[in-house]
């Protein structure tokens, strides 16, 4: 089974950091409602060799992992494949190391009412 949904919305400015050290450090804000979706991120390693970098998804209590790679000298990873929908008081975070540059795009969803559920045999088709 698959879904596919489409929401209203644009691709917001990115955010983007320059790590200094290996200390764990928040990209960005921490989110303020629901409208965002972290759907791609680019680690660029501008230093000298190989580093390994992760990527956390923090709930506002309890701080995921969701990625974590090599990225070569000179090299750049690129995810567009795992949209992340953020709720009030998420964050994103990396542990890196110097010379690694992360940079975050996301999505602005905009906020709806109440979803509606469907039940098997409808279809819910709401144009506006």
């Amino acid at each position: 089974m698959s879904v596919t949904l489409n929401y209203a919305g644009s691709v917001t400015q990115p955010d983007s950091i320059r790590l200094t050290d290996t200390a764990v450090t928040q990209i960005g804000d921490a989110a303020v409602n629901d409208t965002l979706t972290l759907s791609a991120f680019a680690i660029a390693n501008d230093g000298a060799a190989a580093k390994t970098v992760t990527l956390y998804w923090y709930d506002g209590s309890t701080q995921f992992l969701i990625w974590k790679k090599s990225v070569a000298q000179n090299d750049t990873a690129m995810v567009a494949d795992l949209p992340i929908r953020l709720r009030k008081g998420n964050e994103i975070r990396v542990k890196g190391d110097a010379d690694v540059w992360v940079t975050l795009i996301y999505s602005f969803n905009i906020p709806s009412a109440a979803p509606t559920q469907v039940t098997a045999g409808q279809q819910n088709s709401y144009r506006g």
